[in-house]
């Protein structure tokens, strides 16, 4: 199952990671420290780097059906009279859409994305994704969820946009956020809290009497920044990596994976250029020797050293030897001496002349001889005489002389 690696942004030098599955299980122990140690946990996972929740706005708003880069160029307007800051001064990221029809945005300051990537670089990460800490809020329907860590609470009511408060009591966060309409309005309260906040909490809780449909409290042993991680892990949040600080490529954290790999087979592809360039500079050794060996006989043969001359004086004196023997009739002769003798029928020597063939051949016997000879004349174009057949340690050795009939 793919892992996911989890590393939260704190207003100092110090940072929180932790590598989570799919199904928001924690896979190994929280790891604590400056951001370049982090780094080392990265290889081989996705990372998604969780940002202060004070500097996002989260916001759910109703967008038009349209590509998100024309959601882009809406958005600002949507929101700019809710804005303190100029619209070309911030940066917008917009979620996937709800099912009931609204869409999650979270805007942050240009410079503020722009520092926060800086320090990721300097560290050697290259994040997949860049979302506010308070997107790890969970939605639970009914419910509304508190985290208290120190002086901020993170919260987020059903199917509305999370809130960040800080140096609030969670009694005045609570009565900023919600109004309550009667019992049948009352959501269930859920308050995560660490070891040290755990007891102000506890007595702030206690103070709220009525107002919630029940009330339930859990101490988290590992602080709340497991939480936020696990929820983003099951449900994206809204990832502030778009437009122009949208990453052209990762293809490197991406193949890192798959480095060794890659190695052995690049070896294998310089192994194999090497081997074949060593063949081929045997085989142009060869060509050459070859080449000069060719280019020595001829010159000594014809008097020319080059190859084309040399083939030429070849052609013409074979062409010249084949019309003094007898050209065609000689070639005919010896086909049928070929079509005549049996596979175990070895000629020796032969002579060619005037029409007359003088064979010198091996035959298994004086029979297989014999038919041979039978053989040439049964054809009508030549006349067979065994001169002699004499008795070897390998067979019979004879002479044969083969003449051409005349038409």
């Amino acid at each position: 199952m793919a892992e996911t690696l989890f590393i939260r942004l704190a207003d100092g030098e110090v940072a929180h990671w932790a590598a989570f599955d799919a199904n928001g299980a924690l896979l190994g122990p929280v790891g604590r420290g400056p951001l370049s140690s982090a780094a080392a946990a990265v290889h081989g996972k996705r990372c998604c780097v969780l940002v202060p929740g004070v500097d996002v706005t989260s916001a759910v708003v109703d967008l038009p059906q349209a590509s998100q880069a024309r959601l882009r160029q809406i958005l600002p307007f949507s929101l700019e009279e809710s804005l303190a800051d100029d619209v070309e001064h911030l940066s917008f990221a917009i979620g996937a859409r709800r099912a009931s029809g609204g869409t999650p945005v979270a805007v942050a300051a240009k410079q503020l994305v722009d520092r926060w990537l800086e320090r990721l670089r300097t560290a050697g990460i290259a994040p997949q994704a860049l979302c506010s800490e308070a997107d790890g809020v969970p939605d639970v329907p009914g419910t509304l969820v508190v985290l208290v860590e120190g002086s901020r609470i993170f919260g987020r009511l059903a199917e509305r946009a999370p809130f960040v408060l800080e140096g609030l009591s969670v009694r005045q966060a609570l009565a900023l956020v919600r109004s309550p309409a009667g019992d049948a309005e009352r959501p269930h309260l859920l308050v995560y809290t660490d070891v040290a906040d755990s007891e102000r909490v506890r007595r702030e809780v206690a103070t709220l009497g009525e107002e919630f449909a029940s009330v339930e409290i859990k101490v988290a042993a590992n602080g709340v920044f497991p939480h936020l991680a696990a929820t983003l892990a099951q449900r994206a949040g809204t990832n502030l990596l778009q437009g122009a600080h949208a990453p052209r490529s990762n293809w490197l954290a991406l193949a890192q994976p798959w480095r060794f790999a890659a190695g052995l087979v690049v070896a294998a592809l310089v192994l194999s250029l090497v081997t074949q360039a060593a063949v081929y500079w045997q085989l142009r050794r060869a060509d050459q020797a070859l080449t000069d060996l060719v280019a020595s006989n001829c010159q000594r043969v014809v008097g020319d050293a080059r190859p084309s001359a040399c083939q030429r004086e070849v052609q013409q004196r074979l062409g010249a030897s084949a019309a003094g023997a007898g050209g065609e009739e000689f070639l005919s002769t010896l086909a049928a001496v070929s079509a005549a003798r049996d596979s175990a029928m070895h000629i020796d020597a032969l002579s060619y002349r005037n029409r007359i063939l003088d064979l010198q051949l091996l035959a298994a016997s004086v029979p297989a001889l014999d038919e041979f000879a039978r053989g040439l004349k049964q054809t009508k174009l030549f006349d067979a005489e065994i001169q002699a057949a004499n008795q070897k340690d390998s067979g019979i050795e004879g002479r044969v002389r083969v003449v051409g009939v005349k038409p």
